[in-house]
Parts: C-alpha cells; structure tokens; sequence
C-alpha cells in the first residue's frame, strides 16, 4: 500500500480509503470487523464516516460511527488509524435545511466523538456547502474545534473549488487553520448530469485547480463509480437489481462506455482488475489524491487495496481519458 503525504499536515493516509457508508446497517457488527481487520493488516490506514451515515434507514442515526468506536475499543487499534468524519449535514427530513451554524458543527462533533469513543478527530469535514453563509464563519467555527483539540485538521466535502479557495485565503490572512482536503464525487467515468444541485463533481475546471494548488488534497467519494468499471456493466449488458439501476443513469452513455473499453485493455496488458485500473486513475494523479472506497465483501475489499501499489504513467492516464 503506498501512503501521500498531505501538504502542511503530519497525515500520511493511505491512498485508498475505507467509505463505511453501510456499516450497522447494511452491514453486521461481523461483516464490518473483518472488513477493518483486513482494511489494516492490507495496510489501509484511513476510515471515512459521517455523523449522518445511518441516518436513512429507520433507527440507523450513528450507526456507522458508532460501529467503528466498538472496533477501535475492542481491536485496540486506534492508534494504527486516521480517524475521518464529516458533519453539519442537512436532516434527511429536510435536505434543504443548512446547518453551517456554530452550534451545529458543535452538537455533531460531539456526538461523534461520543460515538467514535475518541477524544480527538484526525480530519473533521463540513459535510456540505452553505453558499449563503459566509465562508469566515464557517472557518471561524471550525478552527475553534481545531483550537479545542478535538480536531487535528479540518477538510470540506461537496464544495466548489472557489469557495475553499476563499475560505483558505481567510485562514491564511488570520491564521486559522484551513482546509486541507477536499472530498468531492470523482471517478473515471463520464458523469451524466444527474447529481442533486448540493453534490460537487471534478470536472477538468475543477481538476485544474487542484493541480494547481499544492495545499489541497483530493479524498474522491464514489471512485470506482459503484462498480461500473468492474466487468459487470457493458453497452449490452447490466446487472439487475441493487443499485444498477442507478449506476446506469449516473454513467451510462458513450464517453463512459469508450473508457470502460479502454480500462479493460490496460487491466488485460497489466495483468490487474478493472476496477484497480480506475482507482489507479486516481491515485496517480501528479496531486495528492485519496480515493474512498466502499467494499462491502472481503474479496472488494482485497481487490480494491491492491490497486494501492499501482502506479499508472503519465502516458496510461492520458490513454483512459482520450485513448492517445
């Protein structure tokens, strides 16, 4: 497993990422710790949760959270982990509702520490954007979790590069701490337009940017396209039931398919999986990129932690995206 080093950080994360979307709900207190045990002894090191993770199903409100504080408890494994959880999410009752608010990014914190059975998050994200609130209060909440120790550095998940571009010229100009990371949707395939208006996706403007700047860091949500690349989809052939359907509308059109053709040539040239070719998309950016995945069975899991040896060139990435 190789590692990145996060610009202005001590944060040496593994470059893939464990999601734990489903975990206490969709998952069982056994399946989630064969899945942490093995995510550590392949080397992983970066657990990624939510304070609202859960919250969609009836009775699930911390579930993931929570099944991850019984792991480190009973494992005794804290100390081998970088802790990520994000809050100041909207209820589900009311997406539209913003909680970008200093009591909220308090409470959720909290909670979450509670959960967690941590005392001190190695990288808190404000889970959404609040275009209408003003990005120094935003920053001025979070840098006092950061000078409360609670929280080592702080990240924003579903923002817009320019909005994290002004909330760390803030941070500079007053020395706060600012972001560094940022967790938007990123994957290799070609996104049709289907992302609720509050979701943030890399397109070239936006991956620009990041290459550009030295200080953020990318940790890429949804970066095997929920199995798209993995031999399962085809321009004449889908899976049935689960969330096929949806994979389909978010990625089915000819753009994705001529990728898909051309990750399945490189995989068979390399020897390796589809699925590590699209996460090794990420992975060797020339900027630092995590990418998050959400295996839910021990053998997606052991696939995906192997793409974090792969390295593809410079040439190899050019070819995914154009085919030259």
């Amino acid at each position: 497993m190789r590692y990145s080093n996060i610009a202005g950080t001590s944060l040496t994360p593994s470059v893939i990422g464990l999601g734990t979307g489903d975990f206490g709900t969709a998952l069982d207190k056994e399946s989630c710790f064969a899945l942490l045990d093995r995510y550590v002894e392949l080397g992983g090191n970066l657990i990624d949760t939510a304070h609202v993770y859960g919250a969609w199903v009836p009775g699930g409100d911390g579930a993931s959270e929570t099944m991850i504080g019984q792991w480190l408890q009973e494992r005794g494994t804290r100390d081998q982990v970088l802790l990520s959880t994000k809050g100041a999410h909207p209820p589900m009752s009311d997406l539209s509702q913003k909680r970008l608010d200093v009591e909220s990014i308090r409470s959720d914190l909290s909670e979450s520490l509670e959960r967690l059975q941590t005392d001190v998050i190695d990288l808190y994200w404000v889970h959404r954007d609040d275009p209408e609130r003003s990005v120094e209060s935003i920053m001025d909440a979070l840098h006092e979790q950061v000078s409360s120790g609670r929280v080592r550095n702080i990240g924003a998940s579903n923002w817009t590069s320019e909005r994290i571009d002004a909330a760390n010229r803030y941070a500079r100009e007053t020395g706060l701490a600012p972001f560094i990371g940022s967790q938007p949707h990123w994957n290799l395939a070609s996104l049709n337009p289907v992302l609720p208006g509050d979701l943030v996706a890399i397109d070239e403007r936006e991956r620009q940017w990041y290459a550009d700047t030295a200080d953020v860091a990318i940790f890429a949500y949804s970066a095997q396209a929920s199995g798209f690349f993995s031999g399962r989809y085809g321009r004449v052939f889908k899976p049935e039931g689960g969330r096929a359907d949806s994979v389909i509308g978010m990625y089915a059109n000819d753009e994705s398919y001529r990728r898909l053709d051309r990750v399945q040539s490189l995989a068979a040239n390399l020897g390796v999986t589809g699925s590590q070719i699209a996460l090794a998309y990420l992975t060797s950016q020339p900027f630092p990129v995590v990418a998050l995945i959400g295996a839910n069975k021990l053998n997606y899991l052991e696939d995906s932690c192997q793409a974090g040896e792969l390295v593809l060139t410079p040439e190899q990435l050019r070819y995914l995206e154009s085919g030259q």
